[in-house]
């Protein structure tokens, strides 16, 4: 998305203000590099059922399942990602969509992901 001023206030409420269709782009993550390879992509938006493996903070290298994503506060969730409370309780850790690098993707029942797939190949191969 191409930015309209260099203000970081103005910045920063475009994001928190964003509508819903254009927080969807700031879900997007790189494809590690197989998938690159197999289907002629960079990057794709996350979703629930993907594999992620974190490439930032505390729980680098830590390889999981997207459980939850969570446009609101521009997050996400992955199961094995978590932090035990003082009372013995555990709970998923919010990781930031930019730390995270795709490793498997859910394409049951999505017609989008497989349009976007379909017409990279087909320019590929033209």
């Amino acid at each position: 998305m191409r930015q309209k001023t260099k203000s970081p206030r103005k910045n920063r409420k475009r994001l928190y203000k964003a509508p819903n269709h254009r927080r969807n782009k700031f879900f997007h993550a790189k494809l590690i590099d197989d998938l690159r390879a197999e289907y002629g992509i960079r990057r794709l938006g996350i979703r629930k059922g993907d594999h992620v493996m974190v490439i930032r903070g505390e729980f680098k290298d830590v390889e999981g399942k997207v459980s939850r994503v969570d446009r609101q506060n521009y997050k996400i969730y992955i199961e094995g990602v978590q932090i035990e409370k003082t009372g013995g309780a555990s709970y998923d850790y919010p990781i930031n969509p930019n730390d995270v690098i795709i490793t498997k993707l859910n394409l049951k029942k999505d017609k989008y992901r497989k349009n976007i797939i379909d017409r990279k190949e087909k320019i590929e191969f033209e």
